[in-house]
């Protein structure tokens, strides 16, 4: 799965959502992705965490994904925390 595939599931997923997504090895198995969704509001983070892998789960278990880093906020988290 390449990174532009990667951020368009998410995007698909999470409607309204800003997705940024970095190849950590350039073997296109281990990702950083950073998701920013109102969805988010009122979850703890991994609950966060947890919406995103679980929509991942086929791929994860495949082995297509390998490593999964993520970072999730919500719009308001991400304004406080300097984004």
């Amino acid at each position: 799965m390449t990174s532009d595939q990667l951020q368009r599931r998410i995007e698909d997923n999470f409607p309204g959502s800003t997705v940024v997504v970095k190849d950590l090895t350039g073997t296109s198995d281990h990702y950083q992705v950073l998701v920013i969704s109102d969805k988010f509001e009122g979850k703890s983070m991994i609950d966060q965490h947890r919406m995103v892998k679980t929509m991942l789960d086929k791929d994860i278990q495949s082995g297509e994904l390998h490593a999964l880093s993520l970072k999730t906020f919500t719009p308001a988290q991400w304004a406080r925390n300097g984004g």
